[in-house]
């Protein structure tokens, strides 16, 4: 469908006031009916209705096994009102809003914009061990800052950013999901900064229910099917118990070599410098985005013949460099076109047993274990050389030249020159993607009388990640065929190979485009293989209870405590190559900036590298009642918590919570909470080896070559955050079904990890900071060499609103269940020191306001559920000025439909249900949002749905 550069809001946006009128009908309906309407389900109750997210949950959370109540959160129990806001939602309330995974219903939740979806393409043409991941990523700090739990306890890590993917959690047996939007890092330890997302599963399940579904886009691409399976029974008079399910999920991706028939990806927009000095605006975002400096055939980039190109046979023709042209790419003309896949092929299946046995009504022991694999594999990108860092260089004395160029170069007195060139005949670059997760959990449970419970147990944690890109080029070998000349005896050679280097070099024709050859792809082609093993290992042990009626003011005092030891080990090996550096020894036209560069391969050459911790932590926790059925207070209680961590690699450091929950009265409840976060460095960042970059900077007044290096530092510290959240619930007894709420947020990070670039280094220093100078180096070659670690370095600070209206009521004989969620973001800035702040409110990822709007109808046979999810419109780049540094710095407001339908056959015994659900109703395209232009990427913000209309089906049952 063709759409404008800058999309549309979309047709059909209607459903959202169609809905908001359905709302208001109900409401009428209501007060009319009062009698037949239901009691009104209070805010912080646990989600029955199937279709709605109750995101003012709070404290009456389901009754765990051992008969507590428990809330994500708080260590307490026995239905404390937890004064952090807490969002509640079931199963089957996340697999209508997206039946695929319960990642993507809770990545309509506004929390959650920006978060990594499976259905994001790449932004770039770069390979992290990340891709076809689901990672939560709650208010836009980064997903390694939300730490994700499965029934309370740590999972490990599935990538080198230290986050966790959700597709390896078993879905079929997870019975509700907890979101606590705010730090909770005294709870729970390091990673709580924005906040935890807790997979609870169902240790009760009874009977059997499976799931098969199977889908695809309404562009004929993107096929999926998948199916869950999970059982439970108990036995011994129910004191065993056991659940054990499986979950299966693939889906054929889209490679860069395939059009998509999306226009707004296959015609790609981008973001370049003004081509004209001076000119206003300084960037431009331009239409068709292609190379000015390669071609498939390639193009002379330099010298008299630059703007000469190779078509088929190395027939030379002018190149047309389009209507905008940049010093490395224009709109339109000639120039190569290299989009990234759309979206990865991705296959992943995962296994769940648990078992646990009441040896007394006292004591029970539980056992449990998990087995996630996921594999991906993304036909990134096009080989490409261009650029003075990569093209070759061509002499007059190549075999391959053509006569009428050669002729050129004489008449010109042209020795040699520069042919850009994108390697068509060669296998696309494919980023390639396994991991394997195990997790495994014992432990015992038990009553020491009164109110007084205990646990503790040891869980293992480990994910084998073996991140493969296959057929990168490897450097000396790409250029020494690239120099093709004849010997003595006619035949061409590789000109290395008559000074007896590089045996089996296989020489290259450049001009023109070439039909594959194996020989040639086998000698210049190369996988490089990382493979990266996180292990973790925790024991734990906690107490709760109250201090009975002897100490209590308006009840008794719950207390929680705890003590915790958690050892974190990383080790990575590499392919023989990657480590190695590269070494232009005997080769003619090898460019020099790579040259002793450590790496081989074009793109991607890990180092191995090993590293751990530890850290031993306690905690307390204490709930008091301070009101109960006063003049003023229905109830008032204040809760506190302190954690005390000892990290090996950094010591010692303190975080804590104060809060508070206020009900005034059956209508209006205010909540409060404050608190110290970390999150400590993860693996990587501690011990991550120097990786070597080549380029420029501006030395005391001079542009001077450079050799800079990337490095992890095991002297980091852990981030710091102030998180400050207040609001308040109304459910107003005059309109039963209606509930609503407001909370404010404000979470100021401080010591963020983070690099300086290598010319920031060179200011520093020059600004008289010794501990930047000491990271610089002056070589005997007059060039530099500098170190740059990770440091604690960098702030942000993000504030806003989120709140909810929902109601409920009987509705032309069935039931009707309206909500609308949102949030309105008031502030996100960021800082390195000596820079000035960033304000970045109001980009794609942060736009100023977002939410979702759902209605379900539904009565004993059907139901029907709508959603309209809401962006609102949004800047590229706060920073930037429309007109003046950019000529179009906006993004629309963008509306998504999405449409489920149910029927309930229950047939004979147990229920079966079919659905069919349509997401992105529409088909919307998502705004362009080009980031600057350094290579090919997507137009599209990860806060998108890439994909267009997809429609899935499936059936389900349970006996």
């Amino acid at each position: 469908m063709n759409r404008t550069l800058k999309g549309m809001i979309c047709q059909g946006t209607a459903l959202a006031p169609l809905a908001l009128a359905l709302a208001l009908g109900a409401a009428s309906a209501a007060q009319a009916q009062a009698p037949a309407s239901p009691a009104a389900e209070p805010a912080n109750a646990t989600p029955t209705d199937a279709t709605m997210l109750d995101a003012s949950a709070e404290s009456s959370a389901p009754v765990a096994s051992d008969g507590d109540i428990v809330v994500t959160g708080s260590r307490v129990a026995n239905g404390f009102k937890t004064p952090t806001p807490v969002t509640m939602a079931s199963s089957e309330q996340l697999r209508v809003a997206a039946p695929t995974n319960l990642a993507d219903g809770l990545n309509q939740l506004p929390v959650f914009n920006g978060s990594t979806k499976t259905s994001n393409p790449s932004t770039t043409n770069s390979r992290g061990g990340s891709s076809g991941q689901n990672l939560l990523n709650l208010r836009g700090l980064g997903a390694q800052r939300t730490l994700i739990l499965l029934d309370g306890r740590r999972l490990p890590a599935t990538n080198s950013g230290g986050s966790v993917d959700i597709n390896i959690i078993p879905q079929g047996l997870v019975s509700r999901v907890d979101v606590v939007t705010g730090g909770a890092s005294a709870a729970y330890g390091s990673d709580a900064v924005a906040g935890v997302v807790n997979f609870v599963l169902d240790t009760k399940l009874k009977g059997f229910k499976a799931e098969a579904l199977t889908g695809i886009s309404t562009h004929g691409d993107l096929p999926s099917f998948g199916g869950s399976l999970a059982y439970g029974t108990s036995g011994a008079d129910d004191r065993l118990r056991f659940i054990a399910g499986i979950d299966y999920f693939y889906q054929k991706g889209l490679r860069a070599d395939q059009k998509t028939h999306r226009d707004w990806f296959d015609d790609n927009a981008g973001q370049i410098v003004n081509p004209v000095a001076g000119a206003r605006p300084l960037n431009l975002i331009i239409p068709s985005i292609r190379s000015s400096i390669g071609t498939y055939g390639g193009l002379i980039s330099s010298g008299p013949l630059r703007g000469t190109q190779f078509l088929a046979n190395g027939v030379s023709a002018p190149f047309n460099y389009g209507t905008i042209t940049g010093t490395a790419f224009q709109s339109g003309g000639d120039g190569a076109r290299a989009n990234i896949g759309l979206q990865p092929t991705q296959e992943r299946y995962n296994g769940f047993a648990r078992a646990e046995f009441d040896i007394s009504p006292a004591f029970t022991l539980f056992a449990e274990g998990l087995y996630a694999r996921s594999h991906t594999n993304q036909g990134a990108f096009v080989s490409q050389n261009v650029g003075s860092n990569a093209a070759y260089t061509i002499y007059r004395d190549n075999a391959y030249l053509p006569a009428d160029i050669l002729a050129r170069m004489i008449a010109a007195n042209v020795q040699s020159f520069q042919l850009g060139r994108f390697e068509g005949e060669l296998p696309l670059v494919e980023n390639e993607s396994t991991i394997d997760v195990y997790h495994a959990s014992v432990g015992a449970r038990g009553d020491l009388g009164g109110t007084w419970k205990w646990d503790a147990s040891y869980n293992f944690g480990q994910s084998d990640q073996e991140l493969r890109s296959n057929n990168l080029t490897i450097a000396r070998n790409l250029y020494a065929s690239a120099d093709a000349v004849r010997n003595t005896a006619g035949q061409i050679v590789c000109r290395s190979t008559l000074a007896g280097l590089d045996a089996g070099c296989t020489p290259r024709n450049l001009f023109g485009p070439q039909a594959p050859n194996q020989a040639i792809t086998d000698y210049v082609t190369g996988d490089n293989v990382l493979n990266l093993r996180l292990r973790q290992q925790v024991i734990a042990a906690n107490i709760r209870g109250d201090l009975g009626e002897n100490i209590q003011l308006a009840g008794p005092i719950a207390v929680a405590a705890g003590v915790e030891y958690r050892k974190e080990t990383a080790r990575q090996t590499t392919d023989a190559l990657s480590p190695t550096r590269i070494d232009f020894t005997g080769i003619r036209g090898g460019p020099a900036a790579l040259n002793g560069r450590q790496g081989p391969y074009r793109f991607f050459n890990p180092l191995p590298f090993s590293g751990e911790y530890d850290i031993r932590e306690g905690y307390l926790e204490v709930a008091i009642p301070v009101l109960k059925d006063s003049a003023i207070a229905q109830s008032l209680d204040l809760n506190g918590a302190i954690r005390y961590a000892d990290y090996s690699t950094s010591g010692g450091v303190t975080t804590w919570k104060l809060g508070g929950s206020w009900q005034v009265n059956d209508a209006v409840r205010f909540r409060g909470t404050w608190s110290q976060d970390i999150r400590a460095p993860n693996l990587l960042e501690l011990f991550n080896p120097a990786t070597q970059l080549n380029g420029n900077v501006v030395y005391r007044g001079v542009t001077t070559p450079q050799v800079n290096f990337a490095t992890g530092n095991p002297n980091l510290k852990p981030e710091r955050a102030r998180t400050l959240t207040f609001g308040g619930v109304y459910q107003p007894g005059w309109l039963p079904g209606f509930q609503a709420s407001v909370d404010y947020y404000k979470i100021k990070l401080k010591d963020a990890i983070t690099t300086l670039a290598e010319q920031r280094v060179v200011d520093e220093c020059a600004a008289g900071n010794q501990t930047q100078c000491a990271n610089i180096t002056v070589l005997p070659s007059g060039s530099l060499s500098i170190l740059r670690p990770n440091l604690n370095l960098a702030e942000q600070t993000v504030a806003g609103i989120d709140f909810e209206l929902g109601y409920k009521t009987e509705f032309a004989g069935g039931d009707l269940n309206v909500r609308l969620i949102g949030n309105h973001a008031t502030r996100n800035d960021s800082q390195t020191p000596g820079s000035p702040v960033r304000e970045g409110l109001g980009e794609t990822i942060t736009p100023k306001w977002s939410g979702v709007l759902q209605a379900n109808w539904s009565n004993e046979a059907f139901s029907l559920f709508v959603q309209e999810r809401f962006i609102g419109a949004a800047k590229l780049d706060a920073t930037r000025i429309e007109g003046i540094d950019i000529n179009d710095n906006t993004t629309p407001a963008v509306f998504y439909t999405n449409v489920t339908a149910t029927y309930n056959l229950n047939l004979g015994g147990g229920k079966q249900q079919i659905y069919v659900s349509v997401a992105n109703l529409f088909d919307r395209d998502p705004p362009l949002s080009p980031p600057p232009v350094t290579t090919f990427t997507t137009a599209a913000s990860s806060a998108y749905d890439p994909i267009g209309r997809y429609i899935t089906a499936g059936v389900r049952v349970s006996f």
